[in-house]
């Protein structure tokens, strides 16, 4: 597991790209957004994690995993049912789960292939 220096080292990283953005935030392209929101949501992440032991960290993974899972057949019976409002609004919880489960992955150094 990470050690809480190299997170908070990340953690600060991800508030600098935040910073940067905010800046220019009238004039950011929707891949910027993106980013944005993708560096917002991973910061916050992080913080909650400084406080948890591996257990507890494990247990968000297994959580969140269990949620990927929920948000893919979703998704499948979405589209199946050609409902394209659906299809996007668990696409983007789809994208925010991933976010979550990429950070704690990356807090356990666990390598992907093996979730």
């Amino acid at each position: 597991m990470r050690t809480k220096e190299e997170m908070e080292e990340k953690i600060e990283k991800l508030n600098d790209i935040t910073a940067a953005l905010r800046a220019e935030e009238d004039n950011l392209s929707n891949e910027q957004k993106v980013i944005l929101a993708g560096s917002e949501l991973q910061s916050i992440m992080l913080t909650s994690l400084l406080i948890n032991n591996e257990e507890q960290t494990l247990d968000l993974l297994e959580k969140f995993e269990r949620r990927a899972d929920e948000l893919e057949a979703k998704y499948v019976e979405a589209s199946e049912a050609n409902n394209a409002e659906l299809k996007a609004r668990v696409h983007g919880m789809i994208w925010t789960n991933d976010i979550r489960l990429d950070t704690i992955k990356w807090v356990l150094e666990v390598d992907p292939e093996v979730f």
